[in-house]
């Protein structure tokens, strides 16, 4: 469903374009998604802005948004999709979790790992829907 948030400085790595390499990507129950583009530009005051665009299996388009600091605080994740806010943390330079929630419940979680060169960003996510429980590992290609 979702991407992933990360704090924002003048060298921050995880700033720019980034879209899931199906091929590379796992989803358990499968069909996978059919597309998932993660555009990261800096918020200011060390926070991020994070567009997430997506195509489901089912060909259905889905446009998320938020800002985050990785601090640990809850926010608003507008447009549609599975979840309405947010807590994100940021456990290492290259690493960051976060737990996505409709109205006060839990929806997703998630990990997201940077690669040593900088052109990949990969991780487990999983979470419960209306058709039900689901775990995917992303692969993201920096574009």
């Amino acid at each position: 469903m979702t991407g992933v948030a990360l704090a924002a400085d003048t060298t921050n790595p995880f700033l720019g374009t980034w879209v899931l390499n199906v091929a590379k990507s796992t989803f358990d129950p499968s069909p996978p998604l059919k597309s998932n583009t993660l555009t990261i530009t800096d918020a200011g005051n060390g926070a991020v802005h994070e567009v997430i665009d997506y195509v489901e299996r089912d060909g259905s388009a889905t446009h998320m948004e938020l800002t985050t600091a990785l601090d640990g605080k809850e926010v608003p994740v507008t447009g549609g999709g599975e979840a309405d806010a947010v807590i994100a943390t940021q456990p290492d330079p290259r690493t960051v979790k976060y737990v996505f929630t409709k109205a006060g419940k839990w929806v997703e979680t998630g990990r997201f790992t940077l690669s040593k060169s900088g052109k990949t960003l990969h991780g487990p996510l999983h979470g419960k829907d209306a058709q039900g429980a689901w775990k995917y590992h992303y692969v993201y290609e920096r574009q």
